[in-house]
């Protein structure tokens, strides 16, 4: 249980109870901040998330609801706090022939059809010979299936934007706006490769097919300020725009420089991001918009922590990633000679997630007043690469809670009051060798 502080708009105090595991909002007397459509005394049946870890793996199926193909790890980009940097050495190589293995191996343990199948890379048009292959096929086999794909853009031609017309593959442009040159080369400088995207948005705008997502950083954490840079560079006031999330540190390239803040970006984060929900900028961004409104629900219906899987759905058996060798990955961001290469989809019964590890059975998530509004972090990350990403999800989840505060209720928040328990990052100490 926690204690809201918070001020209305005539700045007077106002104290909150928040109990994140039974999503309950309430007046110092009890009574519910918003109220429930829930029967009374028949709250709706909620069922338990599975809870994996090291030692309780979770399993895959092979009648996924999600596919998520890994193409390769490849990229033209070095983002100085790239997901999948520490990655790259342990992909498995593949060939373009690679692509039509993979569909033969799909007739001996697919069974059904996934209502989602993602393309991914590194950047996935380094491999478009590879879609050139699968993608057709996999539109003949599951019609109904929604195609997606994560592209920074720098490579498109007429061509690959005609083929995503064709298969209409809904697209998420990876950019950071004011923010690119963390990333490197701007492809909105480049006249070609800006026309190409200009084209791509206006084919694929009138269908909702087509977002600009960004990643929030230190040098680069204004939601406003993201969303209206696209809009003028698109002239485009109606510029969908979104988040890939707060950056995280997945290698000590990240833990160096990228994703670490200062108290005062911190402070910069927060402020910016409540802000954003008080103008009804962030009601433009489905990232922001989501969570506010799964928070909202989640309040409504008084859901339970414990059917809360973790944030990327990786967790579940019924989210598979696989590579063109058909090997099972923990996710689209690992290699299947590391650790994460979790076995083969053609012998499924011997899938074990046993690279993860839930929420549940991390201390601090348990005592923290936003987990409902990060789902856990990084499932895989532990020691100092977690203890960093999870503060910098914190941070983000406290600008979040801020925002709907301020735009649900008209209150400010404050300070939280309670038992919140934060990870400690480890602290080395040089010691001088004695002679």
């Amino acid at each position: 249980m926690f204690i809201l502080h918070c001020t209305n708009a005539a700045g007077e105090s106002v104290r909150l109870r928040y109990d994140p595991h039974a999503s309950a909002l309430t007046n110092q007397d009890g009574s519910p901040v918003l109220a429930g459509k829930a029967e009374p005394g028949r709250p709706p049946p909620f069922e338990d998330a599975v809870r994996v870890s090291p030692s309780q793996p979770g399993t895959k199926r092979t009648d996924p609801v999600v596919l998520k193909i890994q193409l390769g790890l490849g990229c033209n980009y070095s983002c100085s706090y790239c997901n999948q940097a520490s990655q790259v050495d342990s992909m498995a190589l593949t060939r373009t022939a690679d692509a039509q293995s993979f569909l033969n191996d799909l007739d001996n343990w697919l069974e059904g059809a996934p209502d989602q199948i993602e393309f991914w890379g590194g950047e996935p048009l380094l491999y478009f010979r590879k879609l050139q292959v699968l993608v057709p096929e996999l539109d003949r086999r599951f019609p109904d299936a929604e195609f997606s794909m994560v592209t920074n853009g720098s490579l498109l031609t007429q061509e690959i934007v005609d083929f995503i017309a064709a298969y209409d593959i809904r697209i998420t442009l990876s950019h950071d706006g004011p923010g690119q040159h963390v990333r490197g080369a701007d492809p909105f400088d480049d006249p070609q490769r800006f026309g190409f995207i200009r084209a791509l948005w206006t084919e694929r705008k009138p269908r909702q097919r087509m977002i600009f997502s960004s990643v929030l950083t230190p040098e680069n954490c204004d939601p406003t300020a993201m969303r209206q840079w696209f809009a003028r560079k698109l002239d485009d006031e109606d510029v969908v725009t979104s988040f890939e999330g707060v950056v995280a540190t997945h290698d000590d390239r990240a833990l160096a420089g990228p994703g670490i803040w200062s108290s005062e970006q911190y402070e910069r984060l927060r402020t910016s991001v409540a802000k954003s929900f008080e103008t009804g900028e962030a009601l433009r961004m489905p990232a922001l918009l989501e969570r506010a409104r799964n928070f909202l629900k989640f309040i409504e219906q008084g859901t339970p922590s414990s059917s809360m899987g973790q944030k990327c759905g990786m967790d579940r058996s019924d989210h598979l990633a696989v590579d063109l060798h058909s090997n099972v990955l923990t996710c689209q961001n690992t290699g299947a000679t590391s650790k994460h290469g979790l076995g083969s989809a053609l012998r499924m019964e011997e899938v074990q997630l046993d690279t993860s590890t839930h929420w549940a059975y991390r201390e601090h998530c348990s005592h923290c007043p936003v987990l409902q509004l990060c789902g856990g972090s990084c499932m895989y990350l532990d020691g100092d690469q977690f203890a960093q990403s999870c503060e910098n999800e914190f941070q983000f989840g406290l600008g979040i809670l801020d925002g709907v505060m301020r735009r649900a209720f008209g209150l400010k928040l404050e300070r939280i009051e309670g038992d919140v328990r934060r990870p400690v990052m480890r602290k080395t100490i040089a010691i001088a060798a004695v002679h």
